[in-house]
């Protein structure tokens, strides 16, 4: 064969194959579930809202509101404090004509150490609208010297019956009250109204008790402090937001390149009508994610356009939606067309379950001083305001729709929750309360997906022509699916150059290919490799494997590692031999008496015993392949029994009487190629063992004799004489079935008259008989054990 040919043919075959990219990963939905896009609605963790306040249109913290998540709810809380003005009036009139002591502090004062001083007539005038809260005395006077007998007393009068509310005696020293005017409550003194407070009178009285005075009294000024409640008004802010990622927003989002457009340029803004065309439209479909429904269709832009859906596999035309409708047919694949006049049009958005806020709580405390309605709860998500109700006391629920106001992919989900207490009261005190009791956005759902398996491309593959086999590991991971549970196939495009399947070890945990070379083949193929997971998602690659050609060694079936044989014999043996490249083959042995026919048959014809080593080796003129035998030759002995004589007194005798003595002489050859050495021969009559003797040795071919004594039973019959070559069956041989010899002899009744020439009697023969069995006996029992063959083989 040629194998350069062969080469250049692969190499080229090489440069016109490329190999086929892996397909595109694919992922299968294969269940869903609703969630809640604001979990943290439940208000268990305060640290998941940021609450700010503010005051008015300022950035100054709020004073009298807060806002706080505790308990499991979001409350913010409106303390407003009652508002307070202080007037002091000075008294403008004196009964007493104690004129210095009128008006405002002034230096200038009345003195007396008996009459009255009295001063009234107080003006409020334009606060009789307001709700008295304190009333008090402002007094400017002073007692030069103290009071040892005498007093000093201040008397409220009009408002009933006269009230003593001071009285000063037994000082130790003088009260000098001028420029720290004394300042008394008057709160229990009188149930006070305007009217009251500016008719009020007061008189300061000096008592002398003794012949002369102590001191005297002087008075600079009189006044009345009213602390009353002041209207007022203002406003403050309590906000609190939350931020969250959510990897899964119920909305689909389409922009100006998605779908189709007639009549419509592509500007920054959005698609633009061009109006050089008579029609401006903008066309896509919309599937339904698994497991959940379309919602409320949103188009974002400026200027006037049309939308329009129309559901898929519905007769019909399509129908006009405005912006924020619930579509028809929400399960259903929805066709959208969006119609533009004039304008831009930047986006279109398909919410997903119509999702919706949903905020439940209540308002609880007074909102008398509150506005509204500009006091109000506001609800924000991204940057709309999608609600507001005013603070009115009661519970509330709130569920608005909220899809247009979502965020998109990737961007960050922020629910605002924001008061406003806004009040105008008349000064009194108020506290008002919205609890928030939970927030939720409904409508969110997550998708569990599954991936399919993410493995190692596969390289291509170089191999020898008869190489074996190689285990290539496919090295994949799954989301879902374990690496032993991945199904794991692979297949050639020429299965006659290749061998594909496929393994998994779990000591390893790796899925292998095996690829397993075609003897005798060579050339290109490619192997496709296919991976799937539980649910069905499947990875597939594939690589180019190239089989190279080799000059191959001849080669032939393995022979026996020993064969036994007998020293003489032939023993033949087929070789089996192959060449994949040549017929032309030289085979050749190390032994001259081992010979290959033109049939590849081995003979072997050993000369010698023993144990010897045959090379026989086969060469196609490259290379050589060479297989050693063990030739085991064994050269044995063959014991036959040639005949057997019986003779009495040394003479050969062909019949015989009962009780008469006789040796049996049994001859045995040795057929063998081997020495026969303590050869035990057994002799038998009528199958009754009567005595056994030894022949020391028998050379190959030569002979040997045994003698036996023994006994002639008999009545007149036939008896048989056997004898046994090897009777222990000590002696390893080529045929151990060929011991055996017989004789058979007559054997006549003795006679019944008087010998009396007989020198032996019927009794002295019984005894000689029984003594001879004896005899043999202990010979049997002294004679060797047989000896145990290492090896017997079957004939």
């Amino acid at each position: 064969m040629q194998k350069a040919s062969r080469v250049s043919l692969i190499l080229f075959s090489i440069l016109l194959i490329s190999p086929l990219t892996p397909m595109t990963q694919a992922v299968t939905v294969i269940a869903s579930e609703s969630i809640d896009l604001v979990p943290a609605g439940n208000f268990s963790e305060s640290s998941e809202w940021e609450i700010t306040s503010s005051v008015g249109f300022s950035n100054d913290q709020a004073q009298h509101s807060i806002g706080m998540v505790a308990d499991g709810e979001l409350s913010f809380t409106h303390v407003r404090p009652a508002n307070f003005a202080t007037q002091t009036s000075w008294s403008e009139s004196s009964p007493t004509d104690s004129n210095y002591s009128i008006g405002a502090s002034d230096s200038y004062y009345t003195w007396s150490k008996g009459p009255n001083i009295t001063v009234g007539a107080f003006d409020f005038a334009g606060l009789h609208t307001f709700a008295i809260e304190n009333v008090s005395l402002v007094l400017h006077f002073e007692i030069p010297e103290a009071l040892n007998q005498d007093s000093v007393r201040i008397i409220l009068q009009n408002t009933g019956s006269d009230k003593l509310v001071k009285t000063y005696t037994r000082t130790f020293n003088g009260v000098y009250r001028m420029n720290n005017p004394l300042v008394l409550e008057l709160d229990e003194e009188a149930d006070w109204n305007w009217n009251m407070v500016q008719g009020a009178q007061f008189t300061i009285d000096y008592v002398s008790s003794g012949t002369s005075d102590d001191s005297e009294v002087r008075v600079d000024a009189v006044g009345l402090r009213v602390k009353y409640q002041m209207p007022w008004y203002s406003f403050e802010n309590v906000f609190a937001n939350h931020e969250v990622s959510i990897s899964e927003v119920p909305v689909l989002d389409f922009g100006p390149y998605d779908g189709e457009t007639v009549g419509l340029n592509v500007d920054s803004c959005g698609l633009l009508p061009d109006l050089a065309e008579s029609e401006h439209f903008w066309t896509f479909d919309v599937e339904v994610p698994f497991g959940q429904e379309l919602g409320r269709i949103h188009s974002f832009g400026s200027g006037n356009h049309t939308i329009e859906v129309i559901p898929d596999n519905v007769d019909g035309d399509y129908s006009v939606k405005q912006n924020g409708n619930l579509l028809d047919n929400r399960d259903m694949l929805q066709h959208v067309r969006i119609s533009i006049e004039d304008g831009c049009v930047s986006g279109v958005r398909i919410d997903v379950n119509d999702p919706h806020i949903v905020i439940t709580g209540s308002i609880s405390g007074a909102t008398n001083g509150l506005t509204t309605p500009a006091s109000s709860l506001r609800i924000a998500v991204g940057s709309y305001l999608v609600h507001t109700i005013p603070l009115e006391l009661g519970t509330f629920s709130i569920e608005i729709p909220v899809g247009h106001a979502l965020p998109s992919e990737g961007e960050m989900l922020s629910v605002g929750i924001a008061t406003r207490f806004q009040w105008s009261s008349d000064g009194s005190a108020e506290t008002t309360v919205v609890h928030v009791n939970s927030i939720s956005i409904t409508g969110g759902y997550h998708l569990e997906h599954d991936y399919e398996p993410d493995c190692l491309d596969l390289a291509d593959l170089v191999m020898e022509e008869d190489e074996g086999g190689i285990l290539i590991p496919v090295s994949c991971n799954d989301d879902r699916t374990s690496r032993s549970d991945l199904q794991l196939s692979a297949t050639s495009e020429d299965n006659s150059l290749i061998e594909v399947s496929t393994s998994y070890s779990s000591s390893s945990d790796a899925n292998y290919v095996q690829i397993q070379t075609v003897n005798n083949a060579f050339g290109v193929t490619f192997v496709s490799v296919e991976i799937q997971d539980s649910v069905g998602n499947i990875w597939t690659d594939n690589f180019m494997v190239t089989i190279t050609p080799i000059a191959d060694s001849p080669t032939f079936a393995p022979l026996p590692l020993t064969v036994y044989l007998e020293l003489g014999e032939t023993l033949i043996l087929p070789l089996n031999i192959f060449d994949s490249d040549t017929f032309d083959l030289t085979i050749s042995t190390s032994k001259s008496w081992a010979t290959v026919d033109e049939s590849n048959n081995l003979h072997l014809t050993p000369i010698d015993a023993g144990l010897h080593t045959v090379k026989i080796s086969v060469n196609d003129g490259t290379s050589e392949t060479s297989q050693d035998l063990s030739v085991s030759v064994s050269a044995l002995s063959d014991l036959i029994t040639e005949s057997i004589e019986i003779r009495k007194d040394g003479i050969r005798i062909d019949s015989g009487k009962d009780g008469e003595i006789i040796e049996i002489f049994v001859y045995v050859r040795n057929e063998g190629r081997g020495i026969a050495d303590a050869i035990n021969v057994r002799c038998y009559v009528d199958d009754v063992f009567v005595g056994s003797a030894i022949i020391d040795s028998i050379a190959p071919g030569g002979l040997g004799v045994a003698v036996c004594d023994a006994v002639l039973p008999g009545e007149g019959r036939d008896v048989i004489v056997r004898a046994n070559a090897d009777g222990t069956q000590s002696i390893d041989e080529t045929n151990e079935e060929n011991n055996q010899g017989e004789y058979t002899i007559y054997v006549s009744s003795p006679s019944t008259g008087t010998n009396e020439d007989s020198l032996v009697t019927g009794p002295t023969i019984l005894v000689l008989a029984v003594g001879i069995v004896a005899i043999a006996l202990t010979a049997l029992q002294l004679s060797p054990n047989r000896v145990k063959k290492p090896y017997k083989r079957r004939k």
